[in-house]
């Protein structure tokens, strides 16, 4: 089945506040105690939890970041800071992005797209050890989010101790191929330490964050100026966004309440003035429980002046998280950016494991799902959550339902070869 021609999908961005009850009933994510939708794999070891990024048993529903970028990017469509809208390019959206006449790769499709757009890929320590994947990462990306190399986890395992090497091999990497970076992430319940994990009061889980914030943001302070300030805040009762829409219980939120989303970005923006600083969650794509809940919480947020930039939506599609079309993903990323803020997609994958999504549902949702983003001035990135297929860390997750089997989720196979996937992405970039 082809997408929607662009026309229409204009048309559906036009009245998607209109068309999509912009104001939200609360809704929640999913996750939960048995579930979570996480942001891409990792080592995280427990099934409930949402891992960020590839890597061996993660989060349920997987996410991870990617996307946004910043004003001064030659290559981000970024629109100035929220926190009340503003101006830069396509600052409300108004008008459709320009295609490139032609393009050899996704990163020149994206570059000489008026305004450009980002176009990113999550990039594991383990995957630039490897010719082919470093070739074709640099050649077709020029966004990077860290796999989960700059998790808590990672970067500081002990209270007070940071570990720099995984996370600088991996930005240093991206610098020396003209590749902007994403940091990933500052806040999240998941791949703790242990030591964070059983800190209790309000003032020891205060004094935890704005260490980790401060001493993370001033080591990569010349390199960095896009953050994930806090991923996947909000639960539902099943990982498609779906019933009882909730704070999720966590360390950060068990000792400060929802306060602790506020405390994070205006942490992080004093140590950065002119970061981008964006809230990133899983399941919020389609029009659900969980979106609507986001888009009030984050919608707070805005009028209270609290410094946020954006929000990313990992559009991690099929099991265990939710299936969106491109007219749902054009509704909710216009609703968003009508609240004055950047959207991008930022931890893409679609899994074809278990029989939920067809091979021409998974290039349809491609097309589609990209080509909502394209045409919104506002939307500055697109990440893909892995390079291959191979690399995925959807084919080592019990929650993903392959059984170690490949997820055939991306846009090159185990060989690097481009698959139809790639074209239908480089389709909705050219505007076909």
């Amino acid at each position: 089945m082809r997408s929607a021609p662009l026309t229409l999908l204009l048309s559906t961005l036009l009245c998607a506040v209109g068309c999509s009850d912009s104001g939200g009933e609360g809704g929640g994510e999913t996750g939960g105690a048995g579930a979570t939708g996480g942001s891409g794999g990792g080592t995280a070891s427990s099934a409930s939890t949402s891992g960020s990024g590839g890597g061996a048993a993660s989060s349920a529903s997987a996410s991870g970041s990617g996307g946004g970028g910043t004003a001064s990017s030659a290559s981000s469509a970024s629109t100035g800071s929220a926190g009340g809208g503003g101006g830069g390019t396509g600052g409300g959206g108004d008008s459709a992005r320009v295609p490139a006449a032609s393009a050899s790769t996704l990163r020149e499709a994206g570059e000489k797209a008026n305004p450009p757009i980002l176009i990113g890929a999550a990039i594991s320590g383990g995957g630039l050890n490897d010719a082919n994947y470093k070739r074709v990462a640099a050649a077709e990306h020029n966004y990077v989010t860290a796999e989960n190399e700059m998790k808590w986890d990672s970067l500081e395992p002990n209270a007070g101790q940071f570990s720099w090497g995984a996370a600088d091999n991996i930005v240093n990497w991206a610098r020396d191929n003209n590749m902007k970076v994403k940091g990933h992430t500052l806040v999240w319940h998941n791949q703790l330490p242990g030591w964070a994990n059983s800190l209790s009061g309000a003032a020891a889980v205060e004094q935890a964050i704005r260490r980790h914030i401060v001493e993370v943001m001033k080591h990569f302070k010349d390199r960095i100026d896009t953050w994930d300030v806090v991923n996947e805040a909000v639960l539902t009762d099943s990982d498609t966004g779906v019933g009882n829409p909730r704070m999720r219980p966590s360390v950060f939120f068990n000792a400060l309440g929802e306060r602790y989303l506020d405390l994070a970005f205006e942490i992080a923006r004093e140590q950065d003035p002119s970061a981008k600083l964006y809230y990133n969650d899983y399941s919020i794509d389609a029009l659900n429980d969980k979106a609507d809940f986001v888009y009030e919480m984050v919608k707070g947020m805005v009028e209270r002046g609290v410094p946020i930039d954006g929000v990313g939506f990992q559009m991690h599609i099929g099991p265990p998280n939710n299936k969106a079309g491109g007219a749902d993903v054009a509704a909710n990323l216009k609703r968003f950016s009508d609240l004055g803020l950047d959207v991008l997609i930022s931890e893409m994958d679609i899994n074809r494991c278990g029989g939920q999504i067809s091979a021409e549902e998974q290039l349809t949702f491609y097309h589609d799902i990209v080509e909502a983003c394209f045409v919104l001035p506002r939307c500055v990135g697109i990440t893909f959550w892995g390079i291959n297929d191979g690399r995925s860390w959807l084919n080592s997750w019990s929650g993903a339902l392959c059984n170690g089997q490949s997820s055939q989720s991306l846009l090159f196979n185990d060989q690097y070869q481009k698959k139809e996937t790639y074209n239908r992405v480089m389709d909705a970039l050219l505007g076909r």
